[in-house]
């Protein structure tokens, strides 16, 4: 496991992409708007899937690529929470674990141009937990960035972009789930997904 993962700390620059490394010059992923793509999680370079990033549900944010991620940039654009009800509940990653992938839409709304993708899972096992002083337990985010250009007739700007920073800080010293199980009060940080179409 990459020695910066998982994040526990919501005030930690870690939470954006997980290292400045990824801001480093990479080549992108060509994607046009409005289609799929397939994301693995591999931490060992083996299989597709491990247990590294055990239970909990995903995000996924794009910022502009000029914007290296800092400040009101990021818009959420889809979450996956789970399917179900409470011990029968198949959560995100219980997704991934099925299919050994996560099957993404760019969606058809996004202009033209390069942005960053998060990807983020929350290991919510230890989420009930609150011990925020030395931060041993709690919600723990798995967060990853990648390159994407984007090929779209649009030039829309990103919608509802927040801090991320901002957007977590809220949860410093609170349960983030405090059951840490599936119901009608499950939440996650952050804004509600943009699902709109472009103006």
């Amino acid at each position: 496991m990459h020695p910066r993962m998982p994040v526990i700390d919501v005030q930690s620059t870690d939470l954006i992409c997980r290292t400045s490394s990824m801001f480093a010059k990479v080549k992108p992923l060509v994607v046009e708007a409005g289609t799929n793509i397939g994301l693995v999680w591999d931490t060992k370079n083996t299989s597709p899937y491990t247990d590294a990033h055990p239970h909990g549900p995903c995000t996924f944010w794009l910022a502009p690529y000029a914007s290296k991620g800092t400040g009101q940039v990021w818009s959420k654009f889809q979450e996956f929470k789970f399917e179900g009800d409470n011990d029968s509940a198949k959560w995100c990653t219980d997704k991934i674990l099925d299919k050994g992938y996560y099957v993404l839409n760019i969606p058809a709304y996004i202009g033209k141009g390069k942005y960053y993708l998060k990807t983020e899972i929350i290991d919510i096992t230890d989420a009930q937990k609150t011990n925020y002083e030395d931060f041993t337990a709690g919600p723990r985010f798995h967060s990853n960035c990648m390159v994407l250009e984007v090929t779209s007739n649009s030039t829309a700007p990103l919608k509802n972009p927040v801090n991320i920073l901002e957007a977590y800080k809220k949860y410093y010293k609170t349960p983030l789930f405090p059951k840490g199980t599936a119901n009608s009060n499950f939440t996650l940080p952050g804004p509600a997904p943009y699902s709109g179409d472009a103006e």
